[in-house]
């Protein structure tokens, strides 16, 4: 980890410039150490803040012998800045996306509620529930969802997450067709 520091009599041009130049190079190079990763946002941000307020201070450019250095395109739009700030973008936008998708999804196949007369299908071997609803005059029908609260010793009960959110009154028992 390095720290660098530019000194010179500049004009706002010439010291927005390297600044700019700076900025670029630190989101490009600054994260390759395991105690420069976690010191390079605030290094940015802090130059941000205070080397850029710095900038105002400075006079317009006039009666140089050569002209200003051109400052560039802004940080923001420049190759490092993109690809830093590329895949903090997508794990941003990709959070909040699969938060919908799983609600909108209803939480996939195994959280159907089930209410009593219902027919379903366990697709997976007993005790495991993943069960499906199925036609009850389908082959594919296996259980029958009871009316009754108490499972008979045949009945399997059912996993609460079959039940919560059922219409009507939910069955806590299914027994074989």
């Amino acid at each position: 980890m390095r720290t660098v520091t530019r000194r010179g009599v500049l004009c706002r041009t010439c010291g927005l410039a390297v600044y700019r130049q700076m900025t670029s190079d630190t989101l490009l190079t600054g994260w390759w150490g395991l105690f420069s990763f976690f010191v390079t946002p605030f290094v940015v941000l802090g130059n941000a803040f205070g080397a850029r307020a710095a900038l105002h201070r400075l006079p317009e450019p006039y009666g140089a012998v050569r002209p200003p250095l051109r400052p560039g395109r802004r940080v923001l739009r420049r190759a490092p800045a993109m690809l830093i700030l590329t895949p903090i973008a997508l794990v941003a936008l990709a959070i909040p996306t699969l938060v919908v998708v799983g609600l909108l999804s209803g939480g996939g196949e195994g959280s159907v509620a089930l209410s009593a007369g219902d027919c379903v299908r366990n697709e997976a071997d007993w005790p495991e529930q993943q069960l499906r609803k199925v036609d009850c005059g389908s082959p594919l029908a296996e259980y029958r969802v009871l009316e009754e609260a108490s499972c008979g010793p045949r009945d399997y009960l059912l996993r609460a997450e079959y039940t919560i959110g059922a219409p009507g009154r939910p069955g806590s028992c299914v027994t074989p067709l």
